[in-house]
């Protein structure tokens, strides 16, 4: 008979045979050669595979769970490491290793390891954990770079922003994340920078004191003073230079934070379309020299097959060319526009590379004005674009040209919100300012430079620098004013203070129109060895001989055809940018309120053009449009929207004359409202003055005023000083002289305060805004007993001047209000108890803000010797006399031009060093030659 206890003693007996196994399991599978702490034998585990670390920054997310688990349990761990064998000096990154434990807590194996920071010019510290949030400090090795703290979310990534994603996108994004953490759901992220207070940069070559709204170069507080903590898994506590800051870990990107820590925008950017993506994704898994073949071997595949379909069949690219633009056939050639002798724009035609050209080849076609871009007022076309054939062998290869005025247009940079990697850890927007000021004037975006793994150009954007310049790099930038500037980089690392960003991309390919002085052999299209014969999509940026910028898209095209094309558009400085479908094309747009757009007339054309809201700018839509109906573009509208990769956006610069004024007296005087440019001193483009007359009371139609604009960034001011003092030396030709005689705002007029010029701005204060502003005149701020009033415009900082002219001949209903230079100017009337509102009401109308009020008009000469009226006067003088003199106003040139050509021996090597063994900065370099 069996004893009761029999079975329990059986279940006991089970139960110690398995803890044996267990046991047995964990000492024979523990990895760590044998270490009895888990930590000590994760870090010797890491050394095996790569990743030196300490034991001591080894933390770990899931503890041991006891229990029986005879084949351990699964535990995540963040360990900070560098990578084993590396050059002296590797800056540390965090790993996330995947483990399995034993109930006891020994380390039986490690199945993943992911590098969650990639950072090559930036230590981390060791992480601090609460529950699934984990913080670190990113501390920056490079010179103008900034510490950042980052908050990562365990738990998995929300896809804010992506709620309108298809179900492809969605498992896209679950892929790359997946190959980037091992989880589906991907990683949270949150990153701040850290900022001390702004200190004002060392004055640009020409300027007297920096302009308040142009934004600083920052600089970082000591890295190692920079410290977290977790209070819970909600909160994060920033410690730096004696500060304290408490920020959420989770929550809006426009959170309210302390002026020295910015947010970084953790929107995800939309995935590329499947085949880029793809590419992507393989890339990861074969590596990138391999994919590099094997796209060099396809594209040399294509090229062989379509070199002989040309030479069989005679084509010569009309058919798809006229496709790509839209049309069914290409037009018959037209008269070219002719070239504005006063503005030099357009430029002349190109000469065509391959004959005979096709009809428009070379010929300049106007863009803007229509329901897709916008055209200043009373300006030409800011946008024109072409075709080229630049291959003779491949008579149907074309590149397209989108060429801009840089006097009109301002050229920006936005760094992605993925690419460029940056040193540093800080990663961009990815995305234009969704402010109604910036977003009104956009009118293109297009592609930048090469990812990071592909030579770690540098990228600095609005001051915030991702990747640190490269010697010998070709580069383009734009300096604090505005203005985009072309050059080859010296070897000296250091950005000057005068340069709000830039963009590198490999050396340059055309100088002097002249291709490849730096006797490159890779231009992106192939493994480093082969020679570079591939023909794919391939794009380019240049600044032209006549000192215009140019974009280029080729999308069957070697890089000895796409330089042709800038040799014949006269390219002084060519730089290659991205390449390949998906990642490169152009985009025009054109953003307004709801219900101002202009009408279009027709249905959209779906394959080339869209509209829609502009996302996170409520009451607004945009139109866009690609370059050419051809243009394989990922995510078209692509730029819109957040953008993973870095990016170029074009914006129109506020320039005068601007639109006409609205006549508001019946009936209308011929030219009335409409602003004259012609015959005054502008002495160059843009425009420095534009003048009008208008009846502003339909009340009182004899009631005429004079309006004049000045746009602050064509001039400088200057005291005139004793009578018949010459001109301040350099001082450029004079476009017009002001004087208010004696101070103006005398009793019963309230409170004083001046108008100022200082570095390209006006500005209204009682007192000098800034060190070597200069007044130019002085009134009231109230408006009793004026006849005269200035104003500044909120939105485009133009001076508007007004007076009240006296009835005269021109202000006959049915006579036009031109000015005749023969009669003599007509007398200023005495103050109507009317005229004080009327003034105000009316500068407020224009928008300005910042007013100032005169009891008598300013003395006025234009260039010196013409009044308002058009009549010969003395130019005033005395001590309250002030001296407008032409500036060169933002527009393109040359940079960095002491930079030798020096051959691949010394050049190569830099270029090759990665950015965190870059040497520190010397010293700070200048710009020399044009700006």
């Amino acid at each position: 008979m069996q004893s009761p206890k029999t079975p329990f003693l059986r279940r006991e007996r089970i139960g110690l045979l398995v803890l044996c196994a267990s046991a047995a399991v964990a000492m024979s599978s523990a990895v760590g050669r044998g270490a009895r702490d888990r930590s000590t034998a994760l870090a010797a585990e890491l050394a095996e595979r790569g990743v030196a670390a300490a034991a001591g920054d080894v933390v770990w997310v899931d503890p041991p769970r006891g229990g029986l688990h005879p084949f351990g349990v699964d535990a995540r761990a963040v360990a900070r490491g560098v990578r084993a064998g590396g050059e002296r000096g590797e800056p540390t990154d965090l790993y996330l290793v995947d483990a399995r434990l034993s109930p006891e807590g020994v380390l039986l194996d490690v199945s993943a390891i992911h590098n969650l920071t990639e950072t090559s010019g930036a230590d981390e510290s060791k992480p601090v954990l609460r529950g699934e949030a984990l913080a670190y400090v990113s501390r920056p090795l490079i010179e103008a770079a900034s510490p950042t703290v980052h908050v990562l979310d365990l738990d998995g990534q929300e896809l804010s922003g992506g709620a309108d994603w298809s179900l492809v996108e969605r498992l896209q994004h679950a892929v790359t994340s997946w190959q980037a953490t091992g989880r589906l759901r991907g990683i949270g992220r949150r990153t701040f920078v850290i900022d001390v207070a702004e200190e004002p940069h060392p004055e640009e070559p020409g300027a007297e004191e920096p302009r308040a709204e142009e934004p600083r170069s920052r600089r970082g507080p000591d890295a190692g003073d920079v410290a977290v903590a977790l209070e819970d898994d909600s909160a994060v506590v920033v410690r730096a230079g004696g500060r304290e800051a408490r920020l959420p870990v989770r929550g809006a990107d426009d959170a309210a934070l302390p002026a020295w820590i910015r947010a970084e925008a953790s929107e995800v950017a939309r995935p590329g379309n499947l085949v880029t993506w793809a590419v992507d994704r393989v890339r990861l898994v074969i590596g990138d020299a391999a994919m590099q073949t094997v796209k060099a071997v396809a594209f040399t595949a294509l090229d062989f097959v379509l070199r002989n379909k040309e030479a069989v069949t005679g084509d010569t690219g009309a058919e798809d060319i006229a496709s790509d633009l839209g049309q069914s056939e290409l037009d018959p050639p037209v008269r070219q526009i002719p070239i504005d002798p006063e503005i030099g724009w357009p430029p002349a035609p190109l000469e065509p590379w391959v004959t005979p050209p096709l009809p428009g080849e070379g010929q300049w076609n106007p863009q803007g004005g229509d329901a897709f871009v916008r055209q200043l007022d009373g300006l030409p076309p800011a946008f024109m674009t072409t075709f080229l054939r630049t291959d003779r062998s491949r008579k149907a290869t074309r590149v397209y040209i989108a060429l801009w005025d840089p006097r009109q247009v301002e050229l920006h940079m936005m760094a992605g919100t993925v690419e460029p990697k940056g040193a540093t850890g800080e990663a961009g927007p990815g995305l234009i300012p969704r402010t109604p000021e910036v977003m009104k004037r956009v009118v293109a975006a297009s592609n930048a430079g090469f990812q990071a793994m592909h030579g770690e150009f540098g990228m600095m954007a609005d001051g915030v620098m991702y990747l640190p310049p490269k010697p010998y790099a070709a580069t383009v930038a734009v300096r604090r004013d505005g203005s985009t500037l072309f050059g080859s980089w010296s070897e000296d690392e250091t950005v000057p203070e005068w340069m709000l960003s830039f963009r590198q991309n490999m050396t340059v390919m055309v100088e002097d129109e002249k291709f490849n002085p730096f006797g490159r052999t890779w231009w992106g299209g192939t493994p480093p060895g082969w020679a570079d014969k591939t023909h794919t999509v391939r794009t380019g940026i240049c600044l032209t001989r006549e000192r215009f910028v140019a974009y280029f898209y080729g999308a069957d095209v070697s890089p000895e055809a796409l330089a042709q094309a800038m040799i014949q558009a006269r390219c002084s400085y060519g730089i290659a940018l991205d390449m390949n479908a998906g990642h490169s094309g152009l985009e025009f747009y054109r953003v307004a309120p709801n219900g101002e757009l202009p009408p279009l007339g027709r249905p959209l054309q779906g394959e080339w053009e869209t509209e829609g809201d502009v996302s996170g700018l409520s009451g607004y839509r945009f139109r866009g449009r690609r370059l050419i109906r051809g243009m394989g573009l990922m995510n078209f509208p692509r730029y819109i929207r957040r953008e993973a990769r870095d990016f170029f956006y074009m914006t129109l610069r506020h320039l005068l004359p601007g639109p006409p004024l609205a006549p508001r007296a019946a009936p209308a005087v011929a030219g009335e409202g409409a602003w004259r440019t012609q015959g005054l001193p502008q002495h160059g483009f843009p425009y420095a003055l534009a003048i009008t007359e208008i009846r502003p009371d339909p009340a009182r139609p004899d009631v005429r005023l004079r309006v004049l604009k000045v746009d602050p960034r064509t001039v400088t001011a200057a005291p005139v000083g004793e009578p018949g003092a010459p001109a301040p030396a350099g001082a450029g030709a004079t476009v017009a002289v002001f004087s208010d005689g004696a101070a103006t705002h005398g009793a019963g007029q309230g409170e004083g305060s001046s108008i100022w010029h200082s570095a390209g701005s006006f500005s209204a204060s009682p007192t000098a805004p800034v060190r070597g502003a200069v007044r130019v005149a002085t009134g009231a701020l109230g408006s009793a007993r004026a006849v005269a009033a200035l104003g500044v415009n909120d939105e485009d900082g133009m001076l508007i001047y007004v007076e009240r002219a006296a009835a005269g001949p021109s202000s006959a209903p049915d006579a036009a209000l031109a000015p005749d230079a023969s009669a003599p100017p007509p007398a200023l009337v005495d103050p109507h108890p009317r005229d004080a509102k009327l003034l105000q009401d009316f500068l407020a109308g224009l928008g300005c803000s910042s007013r100032i009020y005169l009891p008598r008009p300013l003395t006025v000469a234009l260039g010196g010797d013409t009044d308002l009226s058009g009549a010969a006067v003395h130019p005033p003088s005395g001590p309250r006399a002030v001296r407008l003199t032409r500036a060169e106003a933002p527009g393109a040139g040359r940079m960095f031009e002491s930079t030798p050509i020096v051959p691949h021996s010394v050049w190569y090597p830099l270029q090759q060093k990665r950015v965190r063994y870059f040497k520190k900065p010397k010293k700070e370099e200048t710009p020399d030659g044009d700006h």
